[in-house]
């Protein structure tokens, strides 16, 4: 073998590791990628905390605003019978809060919970401060047809057979009830039904309220209309996590949270006040209403945020509820809006 061809071409290169410097620059580089990559993370997040939090605030104002619409819609209504003052209360008591079904909507203005009736705050039921509350009462659906004529007299059963005994829109024991077609309605409380014979029966007694009279004036015929009544107040609380929200008491039963972040609710009733032609002359608050059998449409305004907090910067702007003052600013990062609206109470108008 050649000596000659085992000698290099060229001198020999001494083999380096990384320096200090590319280290460094190394560092740095990547200290600047991570930055960057929790940047966009972080901006892509709270981007989506707040599409999320207009999605919530979006969907609870819709909600919220139709389920006030659909029972102011219906509060007051008689079937084909528009004259409230033809309707037969057989209840005991019927000027209680629950029984007072001649007042159709009615109202409390910038309320503290000890002035309002029991039967809204009991079993410790707290209503936030200074927003108003609003009652409804009205029927629920579906509405049922009485099959045969009361059979000799006004005071006798009402008949509606082939209902299921178990079915939850079957007349029950306790329930109000309202008997109407267009000449005249009464309301009563069922105190028995024969599911047999479909027979409705309202004995007078004492009860819960129970009926003054069993009589209830007018003899229905076959195809008149048969409803549960209810009284609904809708009130804003706080839940167990401290979020306020809608609310509602059907009756005396327990509240019922319905939309999440509704943080108050103002309320103004437009009043009748001249000629009697059904078209409001005067918008006013709960305690200034003269009469509530003359009220004929209501304004509601919900003041709406998202659940979360910090998904927006602090919002600079103020908030004004109807006739209210404004309120504001605030500094949780909430997203908040107001949406108002105008119900036409239709069962009082011709």
């Amino acid at each position: 073998m050649n000596s000659r061809s085992l000698k290099c071409s060229g001198p020999l290169k001494r083999q380096r590791g990384i320096g200090l410097v590319e280290i460094m620059i190394a560092v740095t580089l990547g200290i600047i990628v991570t930055g960057a990559v929790v940047q966009i993370y972080l901006s892509t997040k709270r981007q989506n905390d707040m599409q999320g939090g207009l999605t919530g605030r979006q969907e609870v104002s819709r909600y919220a605003t139709q389920l006030l619409q659909r029972d102011l819609q219906m509060a007051g209504f008689r079937g084909c019978l528009r004259d409230l003052g033809t309707v037969v209360n057989t209840l005991n008591d019927p000027d209680d809060f629950l029984n007072n079904y001649a007042r159709h909507v009615e109202g409390f203005e910038d309320v503290v919970s000890a002035a309002l009736p029991g039967e809204i705050t009991a079993g410790g039921n707290d209503v936030v401060a200074d927003t108003d509350v609003l009652v409804v009462r009205t029927v629920d659906d579906p509405n049922l047809q009485l099959t045969a004529n009361m059979v000799t007299s006004s005071s006798d059963p009402v008949t509606v057979p082939g209902l299921d005994p178990v079915a939850p829109d079957t007349p029950a024991v306790g329930d109000i009830m309202l008997v109407t077609d267009c000449g005249g309605s009464a309301i009563f409380e069922v105190t028995a039904f024969d599911d047999g014979t479909g027979t409705i029966t309202h004995d007078a007694g004492a009860g819960a309220p129970g009926n003054s009279s069993k009589n209830l004036v007018r003899r229905y015929t076959a195809g008149a209309q048969l409803f549960r009544l209810r009284t609904t107040t809708y009130f804003i609380r706080e839940n167990d996590q401290g979020i306020a929200g809608l609310w509602r008491r059907v009756g005396d039963g327990e509240p019922q949270e319905l939309a999440e972040g509704v943080e108050n609710m103002q309320v103004l009733y437009g009043e009748d006040t001249i000629g009697a032609d059904q078209v409001p002359d005067v918008y006013r608050t709960a305690d200034a209403v003269v009469n509530w059998n003359n009220v004929v449409s209501l304004q509601v305004a919900l003041l709406v945020s998202s659940v979360r907090e910090n998904v927006a910067d602090e919002d600079p702007r103020t908030f004004v509820l109807l006739d209210e003052a404004a309120v504001g600013p605030f500094a949780d990062g909430r997203l908040r809006q107001v949406v108002s609206f105008t119900v036409a109470m239709r069962n009082r108008l011709s």
